[in-house]
């Protein structure tokens, strides 16, 4: 009986290391000396400005900014040299009902503020109707535009005629004026320079080779191929051939662990990031469960992530630390204060950021 327990006992320890060798084979980043690739470019080196150093859209949707915003937002203005319209002092919560935008996320705008400030940039990319990769976080314009469309439903002529972040009274919420939908034959155009429809003043949805063209080299780009629907060959291969031809530094990364297994096969030199966001609910279906695996980093074994950038509060998590342990460079999106950047420094070689000014 002694021996059988003694057998059972090696058996139960020989799984369990076995396991434990699954998951570190599993969680482990691409080797770069044995692969001879390069290491990320400059991501312990830059705080990366989330969507740009922008003054509306993702984290300044609040019309009382605080002390730590206030001074993002002065910041974003001597860089762009506009007068802010901003106010500050006593009287500011009664007037910030109506604040000027000089530079919505993911413009050209605010990613010239960047530029100027020299924090490096984080954008995303999506495919257009015309097969133009445009830089827009989200894949329709409701939230930065007003405006009832997807931006696969629109050519990047129709794109670049809708003003960013409009005013209520400014947004087109119908779609109605934007020629050549795919539902809306036309109708009236608002011109002028006012912030509405083919505003030339107006900051619009930017094509990426034209933000490749104004960053030059001069900062960083964490590029994020959105991909929501599964792996989207023609957005890798556009997005792909405008990156090759760029001479600044820049990496990609994605939810989708698809893209980043694309460019281990086609591109291994390009440095590749996985996004997660670690899932904390019931496992309780195909979708729940792959959620909860791609936040565990399970899946990195197909895409060997050089850098994974995770969910600031989560990067204590024990997968996090694993795969710190393992030689990765863990990533912290999106830092909003200096009190949030405080925290996660421990568990983070680098960050996102927005709506305040990081320490180095």
């Amino acid at each position: 009986m002694g021996s059988k327990a003694r057998l059972a006992g090696k058996v139960a320890l020989g799984l369990g290391f076995g396991v434990l060798g699954g998951w570190c084979w599993a969680q482990a980043p691409g080797l770069s000396v044995v692969a001879g690739r390069r290491k990320p470019v400059g991501l312990s080196l830059h705080p990366y400005a989330h969507r740009g150093l922008h003054d509306a859209g993702s984290g300044m949707e609040t019309t009382k900014p605080n002390p730590g915003q206030t001074a993002y937002l002065h910041r974003i203005h001597d860089c762009l040299k506009v007068e802010s319209d901003r106010p500050s002092g006593r009287h500011a919560s009664a007037q910030a009902k109506s604040p000027r935008v000089v530079a919505p996320e993911n413009s050209l705008a605010a990613f010239e503020a960047a530029c100027r400030a020299g924090y490096g940039i984080e954008l995303d990319v999506h495919l257009s109707r015309d097969g133009q990769v445009v830089v827009i976080h989200d894949g329709d314009l409701r939230r930065v535009a007003g405006v009832d469309r997807t931006v696969a439903d629109l050519t990047y002529d129709q794109l670049r005629r809708i003003p960013l972040c409009p005013s209520p009274a400014q947004a087109f919420e119908s779609g109605e004026g934007i020629p050549g939908s795919a539902d809306h034959d036309g109708g009236p155009e608002t011109e002028g320079g006012d912030g509405g429809l083919n505003d030339p003043e107006a900051q619009h949805v930017p094509l990426l080779s034209e933000v490749l063209a104004l960053v030059d080299g001069r900062v960083p780009l964490v590029v994020e191929i959105k991909m929501d629907r599964g792996l989207n060959r023609e957005l890798m291969r556009r997005t792909d051939a405008l990156l090759s031809r760029y001479q600044g530094p820049y990496v990609i990364e994605s939810f989708n662990v698809l893209a980043l297994a694309w460019y281990r096969v086609h591109h291994p030199g390009v440095t590749r990031g996985q996004l997660v966001a670690p899932y904390h609910g019931r496992v309780d279906s195909r979708s729940s469960a792959l959620r909860w695996m791609a936040g565990s980093l399970l899946f990195n074994w197909l895409g060997r992530p050089d850098f994974v950038a995770c969910e600031w509060h989560s990067g204590h998590s024990l997968p996090m630390r694993l795969y710190r342990f393992l030689g990765g460079t863990p990533i912290a999106w999106t830092v909003r204060s200096e009190h949030a950047q405080e925290e996660a420094s421990p568990d983070f070689d680098g960050i996102i950021f927005e709506s305040y000014l990081p320490e180095s």
